[in-house]
């Protein structure tokens, strides 16, 4: 079963498409809505309209670079959330960065009025993002989200902050920035904006994500959504191991389009399938479980199996302690010269390796 919980909502699946481009106009999160998608977040609200300088964005293999602040402007956003029809929950993100922390309780007041039943709140600085948590609680009577920067220093201190609060869900992370990428033909930045630069995100980021998401889901007893470099059912699913709740995608749909909402949440229910797991609830945070109990050592040597072994040659090639020795049919460990570091494993296109 692919349906999790998250405030109040009985979601059809984790996969969520959080703030974009693509949950930028009422037009758009209507589409959003007829994808296989469980919860939508709007693209962050800011108090007028503004474009941002083109062009925005650049694709470099599978990761994106954006440098989209575009918006409506909130007079537009309170038209569409009063009459806007979806049967997908819609998560209202607030683009907190651009105005003070009263400002931005002001402007939740108001969307949450208009029809917002989640705000979510969106900002480089955790210490805004504590304050501004604090000062909407008593006032703004809907569950209440934040979005966690990149590379939060005092984590554990800024989670027990939000907590106290009153946040009721934590997403991490945002796109990592500010990046730079340049046409070497010319020198001149891909990007449109006054420097050239702009964020990173897409699949380049997952291992950062992952270890964010796992840290703060030890820290925190609330939902939390897993941003970041989701490309498919792989990630997802290390995504919710490493603890996350639901699941959001915004560059991988941006490149290859809704459908892959489909495709991952069809791999999810695959895996479910194959391994007769009832509840895909029942695989979150099985990383920190499995890490409770692991046995740690310096002393494990690589293994390769007979049986897996297609004798391509890439184990022996990236062995620098020349630990792998060539047989006619298949590669071999001297274990007396094996250090374990792993690389062996990390290129075998059969995983005929393990450790023991």
């Amino acid at each position: 079963m692919l349906e999790v919980d998250f405030l109040g909502y009985r979601l059809k699946n984790p996969l969520m498409l959080t703030e974009g481009p693509q949950s930028g106009t009422e037009e758009l999160l209507k589409t959003a809505s007829e994808s296989e998608v469980g919860l939508i977040f709007t693209k962050g609200i800011r108090l007028e309209e503004v474009k941002s300088p083109v062009p925005f964005m650049n694709i470099n293999k599978g990761s994106l670079y954006n440098a989209d602040w575009s918006c409506i402007g909130i007079d537009n956003w309170e038209v569409i959330l009063k009459r806007i029809v979806i049967d997908t929950p819609l998560v209202v993100s607030i683009a907190k960065n651009y105005v003070t922390a009263e400002t931005a309780v002001q402007m939740a007041e108001r969307l949450v009025k208009a029809g917002a039943r989640v705000i979510s709140f969106v900002d480089y600085n955790a210490g805004q993002l504590v304050e501004t948590v604090r000062l909407a609680r008593p006032r703004v009577k809907v569950p209440l989200m934040v979005k966690l920067p990149p590379f939060l220093k005092d984590l554990e201190e800024n989670l027990k902050g939000l907590v106290n609060a009153g946040v009721d869900a934590i997403a991490a992370m945002d796109s990592i920035g500010p990046v730079l990428s340049i046409d070497i033909n010319t020198g001149a930045p891909l990007l449109g904006s006054s420097d050239g630069s702009g964020y990173l995100s897409g699949k380049y980021i997952l291992p950062v994500t992952l270890k964010y998401i796992y840290d703060i889901s030890c820290f925190v007893d609330v939902p939390v959504v897993g941003v970041g470099g989701v490309t498919n059912t792989e990630s997802a699913l290390q995504m919710i191991m490493a603890g996350a709740t639901g699941v959001g995608m915004v560059t991988s749909p941006m490149i290859h389009g809704m459908e892959q909402f489909r495709k991952v949440r069809d791999g999810l229910d695959n895996y479910l399938k194959d391994r007769s797991i009832d509840d895909i609830s029942s695989i979150r945070g099985l990383t920190r479980r499995y890490n409770n109990k692991r046995k740690i050592s310096d002393s494990f040597k690589a293994v390769i199996s007979e049986e897996k072994c297609s004798n391509c040659g890439a184990c022996f090639r990236v062995c620098y302690s020349h630990a792998i020795l060539k047989d006619e049919n298949w590669h071999t460990v001297d274990g007396t010269e094996c250090i374990g570091c792993g690389l062996c494993s990390g290129v075998c296109p059969e995983d005929a390796i393990s450790f023991s």
